[in-house]
């Protein structure tokens, strides 16, 4: 019975464990992440079960848990800063460490019951359960949302408050099993300094996430504001192209009445060299200067969503002044859907940033863009020339991996990340004959 009760209670504790670090950190784990978690922690306890018998390090198994789900972090989000790995791996089981010793401390005893009885059987399987569901709730009652330091760029001050919360939950996880071992194992009664620890802790703790919580915010602030302004320069950059091209039309509708005049006036008089004079002077090229690239931004008129509009406009302009060849193709009226509206701003910007940095080193510099809405999809690609004949995809989308260089490849990275968390999209990739191509895929 003592061996079904381990086995429950260890299955319990992964499985919350997992269910927690999977919610604060946003990132979801298949079945066989979960199987390979479980066996991991297996393989932790008969490690430190098997050192406590060779060597008497007894104290180690006090700290496996923080250890396993820095391990677990490090393997799941490998990609992340260290700072991120150690906030993912720790906050999860810190949270839910004070709020288990909040209820065996303080909550049990108004009942009679023993703090010790959360070691054991039922009791402890009890106490996980309710300290995680307490974990929950309070994350929603304060609504505070982590899951966004995977994908944005931190400022300065979010890691050095990152930094301060890291090193704070590692000291307490160090202290607090430290007491726990002092009683357990060698019998010195640490009951009262663990209380006064706990209680000393919630404040610094509560203190600090709800620091960071509040940087979180005046960042995202930051940068909605600074998407704000660059749209309204985007509107006013777009605004000048139309006004530019309406000039040009403008002027050459003064113009035609006389020309049409000069014509009548040849053909009336059978004058056929006035005639061949204002052709070859006026019609002959018309038609050439009306197929300018400059005039494809026309074409946005059929994208309805005015952020999306002023933005492709914007690169489409930044390409053009770049000396690159850009085509657009938007047959029908459509606007963003699928998706939240700055994701999908985000994902646009990042892939057009991208192939404008490409094609600029290309011998044949060349983008095309379309936006589209087939059966029940909606399509955006962009394609455009590069200098290498192939680039290789393997490792495209992760961190740091760019074909610009190294630690630049940020953007695909964090345009993956957005996309992951949407279901009905995705994003396909090719590479072949100097042509670099994606098309992002939203089903509706």
């Amino acid at each position: 019975m003592k061996l079904i009760l381990f086995f429950l209670e260890m299955t319990t504790s992964i499985g919350l464990s997992l269910v927690l670090f999977s919610k604060i950190s946003g990132r979801q784990l298949t079945w066989l992440e979960v199987a390979f978690s479980t066996f991991l922690r297996i393989g932790f306890a008969v490690f430190f079960t098997i050192a406590n018998y060779v060597a008497d390090i007894s104290l180690l198994n006090y700290w496996s848990l923080p250890i396993y789900m820095v391990v677990i972090s490090w393997l799941l989000l490998r990609p992340l800063s260290k700072t991120l790995l150690i906030f993912y791996g720790l906050f999860p089981i810190t949270l839910w460490s004070l709020w288990y010793r909040l209820l065996g401390f303080f909550i049990l005893p108004l009942f009679k019951l023993d703090y010790h009885l959360t070691n054991d059987g039922f009791w402890g399987i009890f106490t996980d359960i309710v300290s995680t569901l307490m974990v929950f709730l309070f994350l929603r009652w304060l609504r505070y949302d982590f899951r966004a330091l995977r994908i944005n760029l931190l400022s300065d001050r979010d890691k050095r408050i990152l930094g301060v919360t890291n090193w704070s939950m590692v000291s307490y996880y160090f202290l607090i099993q430290l007491l726990a071992y002092l009683e357990y194992e060698l019998a010195v009664d640490t009951y009262a300094y663990r209380q006064c620890m706990m209680l000393g802790y919630w404040i610094i703790f509560m203190g600090t996430v709800a620091r960071l919580d509040r940087s979180l915010r005046d960042t995202l602030q930051e940068r909605l504001t600074f998407q704000r302004e660059l749209q309204l320069a985007n509107i006013e950059s777009y605004s000048r192209q139309i006004e530019e091209l309406y000039r040009e039309v403008r002027g050459f509708r003064h113009n035609y009445s006389n020309l049409i005049a000069t014509l009548k006036f040849g053909i009336d008089n059978d004058n056929m060299s006035i005639v061949r004079s204002v052709y070859q002077s006026v019609f002959k090229d018309s038609n050439k200067r009306f197929r300018k690239q400059k005039y494809d931004v026309g074409r946005l008129i059929h994208v309805t969503d005015t952020a999306l509009k002023s933005l492709l406009a914007a690169k489409f302009s930044q390409a053009l002044e770049s000396g690159i060849s850009v085509s657009l193709e938007v047959p029908e009226d459509i606007s963003p859907q699928g998706m939240e509206l700055i994701d999908f701003l985000t994902i646009v910007s990042i892939l057009c940033d991208n192939a404008i940095e490409a094609a600029v080193e290309a011998s044949s510099s060349k983008i095309t863009i379309s936006y589209f809405t087939l059966d029940n999809k909606q399509l955006f690609m962009i394609e455009n020339t590069t200098k290498e004949e192939k680039i290789d995809l393997s490792f495209l989308y992760d961190f740091g991996v760019s074909t610009k260089g190294d630690n630049r490849g940020v953007g695909l990275y964090n345009a993956m990340e957005i996309i992951n968390r949407y279901p009905n999209v995705m994003i396909k990739t090719i590479s072949q004959h100097h042509v670099f191509g994606q098309t992002l895929e939203l089903r509706l």
